[in-house]
This record gives C-alpha cells, sequence and structure tokens, in this order.
C-alpha cells in the first residue's frame, strides 16, 4: 500500500513538473516576442508570427542598419508600412490586419539601441519611443538620404562613428560592443531625449494621411480585435483622458481584470487546499496547484494587457513590473514546494519516523536547496526589473554579517543539531541524563532537543547547549551494574566471613541473569561499625523494570545468606564493655623492643625505608591466594579470562618483565 501511495505521488509530481516546463516555455516565448534586443533580432521575431489562420506568412523586408543611411531608409519604409496598415484596420478590426501592426513594432525598436533599459521593461518603452519618434520625424522637414552619410563615411577605426539628425538632438550611433556591435542604432539616450524634443515641437502639424494629431496620444486608444470596434464610440470623453499615460478606461480595466484574477486565484487556493491529508507530501504537491494556477493566469493575462487592451506609458511598465514580479514569486513558489514534496517523499520512501531528528535533517536540507533555488530563481527576477544585482549582491552579503551576528545562538543551535545527528550520543527514546536532569528523548528538533523528565513535565534543551554537556545514554548499555556494599557485624569469625563471601560468589555464578565473569564479591573494608562486604555484578539485562527485579532477588538472596552463615548485618552503634584492664602483654612487649634494639645494633633498622636485599628476600614468601583456597598454587587457565584489566592492550614492558622474573624464579 505504501509503495502505491509513493507511486501516486511520483507520478503526480512529474506532472507538476511537465505543467511547470511547459508554462515556462510558454513564458519564454512570449518574452522573446516581446525582446527587441534579444537573441535573433527582431525581424526574425517578427518573421516568426502567424498572418491569421490558413493565411500565408506576409513577405518582411530586414531591417537594414549597416549605415546611418541604412538605418533611416529603414524607418521611413516601415512608417510608410504602418499608416498603411493601421488605415485598413481602423476600418476592419480584422485580428490579420492587427497581427500585420503588430508584426511592425518589433521592427521599429529594433532601430532603436535600448540594451540600458531593463528587460521587462524594455518592450513598453521602446513602443513609446518609437510613437515619439514617430511624431518627431513626422513634423521635421522631411529627410534626404542623399544627405545621410553611408557605411563608407566613418573610418572603421574610429573611436565614435555617429551622425546627429538636422534640426534635432537625436543622433545615431555604431555600437561597438556587444550582439549588436557594428550596426548604426538611435542611441540609448533616445528613450529621454525623444519626449522632451517633441514637447518642443508639439505644436507643428504632423504629416500623415490617417488625420491623427499625434502617434503618442492616438496609439494609446487604439485596441486589438477581441475588443469590439465601437468600444470607443460609448467611453465617454473624461474616460478617453489620460493617466499614467495610459487612457483613464484602460487603466480601469486592467484594474478590474487584476482583482478579478487575484479573487479567483485566492478561492481556488482555499478550495483546493480544503482538504486535509494524513501525508505532508501529498498536501505540498496539492498546494503547487495554486502557484501553477498563478504563472497559468499571468502568463495569458499579460499578452492580453498588452496586445489586446494596449496599455502604454508609465502605467504599462507599473504593470508590467506586477506581473514580473508575481509571476517569479509563483516560480519561486513552485520551486520551493516541489523540493520540499521530493524531500518529504524521501522521508516516507525510508521509513524515517515523522518526528525523528533524521527526518528533521532531511527537511532542513530540503529547506536548504529551496532557499537556494528561490535566490537564484529571484536575482534572475531582480535582473529582469533592472536592478543593481551585484550592488544588492554586495550590500547582502554586509547585511547578512551583521544578520549573522544576530541571529547566532539560532545558528549555534542549528550547528547542535547537525553534530548530534552526525555523532547520535542519543536518539529519540533513548534514557539519558545531562547535567542534573534525567528523563527520556522524546524529539530531536533543529533548533531544541525535548526530554520527557522523570517527574513527567518536558524539559527543552537548545541543542548548542546539549552538544556540549556530558550526556549519559542509558539505552546504549549493554549490561546494568548493581553495586553494594554489605555491612557484618564484628563480631563476625573470619571463617563465618570466609562462608559468606563463598556463598555469595556461588548464587552470583549460579544466578542466570547475571554475567558471572564480572562476578566480585569481596571483604574489602574494616567500617566504623562493620566489616564492608563489596558487591560489584552486572545484570544481563537493557530495561530498568527487568534491572530492579534483578537486583531484588540477589539482594533477598544475599540476606538468608547472611542469615545461614550465623552472622547478621551490622547498624552504627556503639558497644560500652564494663571489665577489669588486663594491661598490655609485657612478654612480647619486652621481645619486640629487644628486636628492635638488634635492627639497630646491626644497622639493618627498616626507616625510613627497608634495604633492597630485604626486599627481594621477602618477594613471593606470602601464600597468596591463602593455603586452602581452591586457588593455592592452582594452574587452572579459566582464571586468567576472568581478570579485568584496565586496558584492552596489555602493556609490553610489563609482560617482558614478568617473563624475567618467571625465568629467575625457575633457574
Amino acid at each position: 500500500m505504501t509503495r502505491t501511495r509513493n507511486a501516486q505521488a511520483l507520478i503526480m509530481l512529474l506532472k507538476c513538473m511537465v505543467i511547470a516546463l511547459f508554462v515556462a516555455t510558454i513564458a519564454g516565448t512570449l518574452h522573446a516576442q516581446e525582446d527587441p534586443n534579444g537573441a535573433g533580432g527582431a525581424s526574425d521575431t517578427a518573421a516568426s508570427q502567424p498572418n491569421g489562420k490558413g493565411a500565408k506568412k506576409p513577405k518582411i523586408e530586414p531591417v537594414r542598419t549597416g549605415s546611418p543611411r541604412e538605418t533611416i531608409k529603414t524607418f521611413q519604409r516601415l512608417s510608410r508600412k504602418l499608416e498603411s496598415n493601421l488605415r485598413v484596420y481602423l476600418l476592419t478590426n480584422s485580428r490579420e490586419h492587427y497581427e500585420d501592426l503588430v508584426l511592425l513594432i518589433p521592427q521599429f525598436m529594433a532601430l532603436i539601441d535600448l540594451s540600458s533599459v531593463p528587460p521587462a521593461s524594455r518592450s513598453e518603452v521602446g513602443y513609446e519611443t518609437t510613437r515619439y519618434l514617430l511624431d518627431i520625424f513626422g513634423r521635421i522637414p522631411p529627410i534626404d538620404l542623399e544627405t545621410v552619410p553611408d557605411e563608407d563615411a566613418f573610418d572603421e577605426d574610429a573611436e565614435v562613428a555617429k551622425w546627429r539628425i538636422p534640426r534635432t538632438p537625436l543622433k545615431i550611433i555604431r555600437i561597438e560592443d556587444g550582439a549588436r556591435e557594428g550596426e548604426f542604432l538611435f542611441t540609448n539616450r533616445t528613450v529621454a531625449v525623444a519626449p522632451r524634443f517633441f514637447q518642443r515641437i508639439e505644436d507643428l502639424p504632423l504629416r500623415s494621411s490617417l488625420g491623427f494629431e499625434s502617434w503618442t496620444r492616438a496609439g494609446p486608444q487604439i485596441t486589438g480585435p477581441m475588443i469590439p470596434a465601437d468600444t470607443l464610440t460609448v467611453v465617454p470623453d473624461t474616460l478617453k483622458e489620460f493617466w499614467l499615460d495610459t487612457p483613464i478606461w484602460k487603466v480601469i480595466a486592467t484594474t478590474v481584470l487584476l482583482i478579478l484574477a487575484l479573487a479567483l486565484l485566492i478561492i481556488f487556493h482555499r478550495v483546493i487546499n480544503r482538504r486535509t491529508s494524513d501525508r505532508e507530501s501529498a498536501a505540498l504537491l496539492r498546494q503547487t496547484l495554486t502557484p501553477i494556477s498563478t504563472i497559468f493566469v499571468f502568463s495569458f493575462l499579460d499578452p492580453f494587457l498588452a496586445n489586446q487592451l494596449n496599455i502604454s506609458g508609465q502605467f504599462s511598465s507599473i504593470i508590467e513590473v506586477i506581473t514580473t514580479v508575481v509571476s517569479y514569486f509563483a516560480v519561486t513558489w513552485l520551486v520551493w514546494l516541489l523540493i520540499r514534496t521530493v524531500f518529504e517523499w524521501i522521508i516516507g520512501a525510508k521509513g524515517i519516523p515523522t518526528e525523528s531528528f533524521d527526518a528533521h535533517l532531511w527537511r532542513l536540507v530540503g529547506r536548504t536547496v529551496g532557499v537556494i533555488a528561490g535566490i537564484v530563481i529571484l536575482a534572475d527576477g531582480a535582473q529582469e526589473l533592472g536592478l543593481p544585482l551585484y550592488s544588492v549582491l554586495a550590500g547582502l552579503g554586509i547585511g547578512g554579517l551583521g544578520v549573522a551576528l544576530a541571529i547566532r545562538p539560532t545558528l549555534e543551535n542549528l550547528i547542535g543539531g547537525i553534530i548530534l545527528y552526525i555523532d547520535q550520543p542519543i536518539r529519540v527514546g533513548d534514557f539519558c541524563s545531562f547535567g542534573d536532569k534525567t528523563g527520556t528523548v522524546e524529539g530531536i528538533g533543529v533548533r531544541s532537543t525535548k526530554v520527557r523528565g522523570l517527574d513527567r513535565t518536558l524539559i527543552t534543551v537548545p541543542n548548542a547547549a546539549l552538544a556540549d554537556m556530558q550526556l549519559v545514554n542509558f539505552a546504549k548499555c549493554d549490561r546494568m551494574l548493581i553495586k553494594a556494599t554489605i555491612g557484618l557485624r564484628y563480631e563476625t569469625e573470619p571463617d563465618q566471613l570466609r562462608y559468606t563471601l563463598a556463598k555469595m560468589r556461588e548464587m552470583l555464578h549460579a544466578h542466570p541473569r547475571i554475567d558471572r565473569d564480572t562476578v566480585r564479591v569481596r571483604f574489602g573494608d574494616y567500617g566504623a561499625s562493620s566489616l564492608d562486604v563489596n558487591i560489584r555484578i552486572y545484570a544481563l539485562t537493557q530495561d530498568w523494570n527487568d534491572y530492579f527485579a534483578i537486583k531484588e532477588d540477589i539482594l533477598l538472596r544475599i540476606s538468608e545468606i547472611v542469615k545461614d552463615s550465623g552472622t547478621s548485618f551490622a547498624f552504627p552503634s556503639q558497644t560500652l564493655y564494663l571489665g577489669r584492664d588486663d594491661g598490655l602483654d609485657e612478654d612480647r612487649g619486652e621481645a619486640a623492643v629487644s628486636e628492635v634494639r638488634a635492627w639497630r645494633r646491626s644497622g639493618q633498622l627498616p626507616f625510613p625505608r627497608m634495604a633492597h636485599a630485604k626486599i627481594d628476600q621477602l618477594a613471593g614468601t606470602l601464600d597468596y591466594p591463602p593455603r586452602g583456597s581452591v586457588e593455592f598454587r592452582s594452574e587452572d587457565p579459566e582464571w586468567s579470562e576472568v581478570a579485568e584489566p584496565l586496558s584492552a592492550e596489555p602493556d609490553q614492558d610489563d609482560d617482558q618483565e614478568t617473563e624475567h622474573k618467571l625465568k629467575a624464579e625457575t633457574n
């Protein structure tokens, strides 16, 4: 069932990616149609446009810009053709003739250097500048092409090759670098100079067969074939006035369309996200429908506003910026959701618990990849809008340093979480202790770790602090230590003590839940009021309840052994003896004093140190294990297996020294 769901999610993801690719292809095609300075040139773009259903493509003459003469000649030819096609379109309002008009606009724009204009506004700025040039050339005296220099008039080695149009500040200059190197175009300053110069000559009559007073006033009033031809007849004159270089009625229509599109997208988003899903990947995949629908809506709305409603001027630039921003944010949102979906699918496919640290780390990696991809997409969008990207990145670098200092604790916790994942000292469900706290780990997040304490309170510890603490992970124990000290009464006889020790060892070696190789029961010390027996053993369990049950059983059996030995447990007490003091043993005391005097006379007094010869003489003369013990003079090799060295590897020097001693004793 899980594999089937994963397969369905993968198929759904692939469908969304195909849709996104299709949308991107449409958007790229539309952008290529609007960009006169893009790859392939304006004439190639125009040549690819259809001329109505079933109609042949019109013959399009190339845009020639090899010299100022060819540039002016091309502009005059396009002007005549524009007037002819526009006259027919105003009479017929047909789609075919409107497409003929649309083909001419990129050719006009190809005569202007628009490299300094942001790509998002290049289409509108080029169209507006074209209208100003039509108004200027229709008012100044006609230009005699014989007076315009050709390509032979300029030296190829000249630093600047330019020609100024008579009686105007407009110039045609040779492009020295870039994709259009060597072409003669209207300078990039034409965008700013043409409107100002037109205001100076606006009162002059316009030479035009269409009866226009001004291209800049008549052009924005034209609409596409999808808008009825008699629309302007029902529009009040007050709404035909301009606001931001666009007729007011077009501003209202555009605003209504944008609000309607936004409302539909919001309703669609709420409808598709009303349904809840158990799987995070399915929910994320469903959310991708919102940015996909946004991309679709604006991919068709943008060309409708530009080509059918024909908005222009500053208002068109504002709308162009808005649609560009929305489109890039929608693409960023889509990529972000798709990346998160892929990583959630990986978490589900690997069977990782959704609230485990591994799942949180996978999500962190997915979000990091999504943020990087989003930054790249938004940076491309900023470049499209003409923002100084490198300056912005430099500012972000300086600002990022300040932000990094401000969020230093968060970064420390993030790094601490990564360290906990790599080192894995604890995992979810482990019982551990840190500092003065003890509890069970319930969750390891990106910023903090949650521990359920013994008092059932939830303890939240920052990952940075937890990574620096000494962690005791009881879940990693292979065996659990039982350590106790048994105090026997001082009246216990030595043989009673030996009996007790022996029986305790027998019981522990026989116990099935005790590691017999680690049994250690020794008479450890003379306590203040007891003979202390130290017990250290390991229970073969990793469960706390089982551990306490085993420990309880061991202590009860020890109680029975002590009782059987005839002694009992000691308790803090003081005993007061009333009796006659027999004094010291004078004979033994005199013997001890005499022996010390003999040491002094013979120069063998062992103070402050004992003579080396005496030490060598005494070495190994004491019987240990004591006489009568099962280990006395035993050569059983099994006793070497129960040793508990402090290091896993023996010291080579100690082994050599022991070997020399054994050889010396043998000799």
